[in-house]
């Protein structure tokens, strides 16, 4: 009776998979059957390892997959397939010491195939279907990828500021408090982002917020926020957050340029796919400033918004490598597809 048990308890796990999209602000992990069935969506905390250290990273990893199987009653068995689509994932030695650290040996293997990517191929993965394309991330932090038809991959450094990276919504919101402060101080022209920051945080004075930012009794979501406020100042026309979110736009054309010089692409269409909530700002007269450079540098550039979760793409991946038939993942990917739209995450 144990032993029948057992059996049929990895029969129903070879079916399992699971995908992950690990950002700086938080990181959803989807599980789903290779039927198409979505099983489960939890949403856990920020895992990039580099902003929170491989092993915490791989716990929070580990305990958020657990939450996810519980949630579908199917605890303890092992997946197929764990497709990780994380930030911090940015050269092979990074996904290396990622498996390494979460795989785990013998009963405690994590699935039985497991796969680690940046979270910018996860993008990719939706919006394309065949994964071609180029990807720029804009969410608490910035990256890209540009993979063309013959798989030939462009990567970029993307640790911030020591690889001159800008756009982010954390480094937006830096450049706008500093904005602020400067004018404040008269150091700089004048500009409108002092007091919608005050709006926003709730704080009587930019010296209040600057000491409450260096005793960390900024609230949850700290300063981060004031990226979206800087993008509605240039909306309403102050110069400098225009000049600030100019730059913004210049790092993502550049970003696309380069990979698509390093990973040429032959196709009449190039889908430039957008990801992150800072870059995905609904504003429109930033949407078409933003839409008309990138066009301007690859004039056969075609926008592709994410509007679905990259968690889905990682989800995707997982079910390309779980080794179900042709037929059978065509079916399932538009089982999740349609499914992904009618769910949401739950918080752990």
């Amino acid at each position: 009776m144990v032993k029948r048990a057992v059996k049929q308890r990895s029969a129903r796990a070879s079916a399992l998979i699971i995908g992950v999209d690990g950002g700086n602000s938080k990181t959803d992990i989807l599980l789903a059957d290779t039927s198409g069935k979505l099983l489960s969506w939890v949403r856990v905390s920020g895992s990039n390892p580099q902003g929170i250290g491989l092993l915490p990273a791989a716990a929070l990893l580990r305990s958020g997959i657990d939450a996810a199987l519980t949630r579908a009653k199917r605890g303890g068995e092992r997946p197929a397939a764990v497709a990780l689509c994380m930030a911090g994932i940015d050269t092979p030695r990074d996904a290396k010491a990622v498996r390494g650290a979460l795989a785990g040996r013998g009963s405690a293997r994590i699935a039985d195939h497991l796969s680690t990517r940046n979270d910018s191929e996860a993008g990719l993965r939706v919006a394309t279907t065949d994964g071609v394309g180029i990807a720029i991330v804009g969410g608490a932090g910035v990256n890209a990828i540009g993979v063309n038809e013959k798989g030939k991959t462009a990567r970029f450094a993307a640790l911030g500021d020591i690889s001159g990276d800008f756009g982010g919504g954390g480094g937006l919101s830096v450049a706008a408090l500093g904005a602020a402060v400067r004018a404040y101080e008269g150091r700089g022209p004048r500009t409108s982002l002092g007091r919608a920051i005050l709006r926003t945080t709730g704080f009587p004075s930019l010296r209040a917020l600057l000491d409450a930012v260096l005793e960390d009794r900024v609230p949850h979501g700290g300063i981060g926020a004031l990226g979206r406020v800087l993008l509605e100042e240039s909306e309403r026309g102050d110069r400098v957050a225009r000049e600030i979110e100019t730059l913004m736009i210049d790092h993502a054309v550049a970003y696309a340029v380069a990979a698509q010089r390093r990973a040429p692409s032959r196709r009449k269409r190039i889908p430039i796919v957008l990801i992150g909530s800072t870059i995905l700002s609904s504003l429109p007269g930033y949407r078409s400033r933003l839409y008309a450079a990138l066009i301007a540098a690859i004039p056969n550039a075609e926008m592709r918004p994410l509007r679905e979760p990259p968690a889905l793409g990682a989800l995707l991946y997982a079910l390309d490598e779980s080794g179900a038939g042709p037929a059978a993942r065509t079916r399932a990917e538009a089982s999740l597809r349609a499914a992904i739209k009618k769910a949401k995450p739950v918080k752990i």
